[in-house]
């Protein structure tokens, strides 16, 4: 039906029908490659998506305490927000999700109202406040979440699922089993049934980060710091299957807040420490296994106190200023490895200010990504492996405090002679 819009804008209209088109041609190709790549595998079968996208609504009303207190912390950190250094808040693109999806997950976190939090958290993966964290092929939310799936639709979600648990399983070398992808009925998760295991969206891409961590690890007690956790995918394998870690996360509040409920409801047998709690000190992060906090509140990590820190797909969007001060805090904090992967979208990039400014970092390892090439020709997904050497980062400290004594005496002397 012709509505008023198209007739004020019909230009812009026929700009986005041609959209339209381009990318229905462009998903039906899409599903004929996965058809033939996959057509005598036995797990090729469209019942799992639908099976997959089952409801697996909890909402039970015994988290009370927990939503309380993940508003507390978003408020405290909101209020503190407005004075912190500009590097630390959102980027522009987060500012956009803000506005566009996250408006009734903000309001109910503000005025801590318990039902309506409830009620979205608890469906977190198929709700918009999830936007940006969680995704769905092309972007089809509708289509994915209405009554009746098409054949279409769910053609295009498996031949991604097959290709991702191949590429997966090629990665790790095979070492695990497909039920290691498992998670937990959090947030009413939806994937695709493959063995009897729900392989919910992009499980395997987290599973593989959290044990490329896993495996740079020495045994024993780790400390591990992520920037932009998402909403604690990577960090829930991570937690599970490495006893004896203590993570850190630092992200905007409304990831914060959605990663607290996740990992607190996944892992209730950990101790967690929220902004707010307690001052994010040496001994209170001795005492917690999660900690839980806003963007500036890195600069209180103690020095040289991190055996790995690690960002995915969190970094590429940020201005040079604030990527600057980011890797100034890695750098500080960091005694062993700095993960990424990512997008090189605008320069300076991180690798060209990394190889600029950053000594003591040394590219370990710099392999293509590889999760997406089944739906691009090229794409510039990178993961990087940089070594962090610790004498460098001493000999630095100690030039940069030489620096500042200098500058300060002469700055006495100066203020004498006057």
């Amino acid at each position: 039906m012709l509505k008023l819009k198209h007739l004020l804008h019909p230009l812009r209209t026929v700009r986005v029908a041609k959209q339209l088109v381009a990318a229905r041609l462009d998903m039906r190709r899409f599903a004929e490659r996965g058809e033939r790549s996959f057509a005598h595998d036995p797990r090729y079968n469209l019942q799992s998506v639908t099976e997959g996208f089952a409801s697996r609504l909890n909402t039970s009303t015994g988290d009370t305490a927990l939503l309380d207190r993940i508003c507390a912390a978003y408020i405290a950190t909101v209020q503190k927000q407005h004075t912190a250094p500009d590097v630390y808040r959102a980027t522009r693109w987060w500012e956009e999700i803000q506005q566009r999806s996250l408006r009734p997950v903000m309001h109910a976190l503000m005025t801590r109202d318990i039902t309506a939090l409830r009620a979205i958290y608890s469906n977190f993966f198929r709700d918009p406040c999830s936007t940006g964290l969680v995704s769905v092929p092309y972007g089809m939310t509708r289509n994915y979440f209405g009554s009746t799936m098409k054949d279409i639709h769910r053609r295009v979600y498996l031949f991604d699922t097959l290709y991702r648990i191949d590429h997966w399983q090629s990665r790790t070398e095979g070492r695990y089993p497909l039920h290691d992808l498992a998670t937990p009925d959090v947030g009413n998760p939806f994937g695709a049934l493959v063995d009897g295991t729900l392989v919910s969206v992009h499980s395997d891409f987290r599973h593989y980060c959290a044990h490329r961590l896993a495996d740079l690890l020495q045994s024993g007690t780790s400390t591990v710091v992520e920037i932009g956790g998402g909403f604690g995918g990577t960090a829930y394998y991570l937690l599970r299957d490495r006893p004896g870690i203590k993570y850190l996360d630092f992200d905007v509040p409304e990831s914060i807040a959605l990663t607290s409920y996740y990992l607190m409801k996944a892992l209730p047998h950990l101790t967690f420490l929220l902004y707010g709690e307690k001052p994010l000190t040496e001994e209170s992060i001795s005492q917690a296994d999660v900690i839980l906090m806003p963007l500036f509140e890195m600069e209180k990590v103690p020095s040289s106190s991190v055996a790995i820190t690690f960002s995915i797909h969190a970094m590429s969007d940020l201005s040079p200023e604030a990527l600057t001060c980011y890797l100034d805090n890695i750098e500080r904090t960091t005694k062993d490895f700095f993960y990424s992967v990512g997008v090189d979208r605008a320069e300076p990039s991180m690798p060209s200010l990394i190889g600029q400014n950053y000594r003591s970092f040394r590219l370990k390892e710099k392999l293509p990504s590889g999760w997406h090439d089944h739906k691009f020709v090229s794409t510039s997904e990178i993961e990087r492996l940089y070594r962090i050497n610790q004498l460098n980062q001493s000999i630095k400290n100690h030039l940069d405090r030489s620096i500042k004594a200098t500058r300060t005496n002469l700055g006495e002397h100066s203020h004498v002679a006057h």
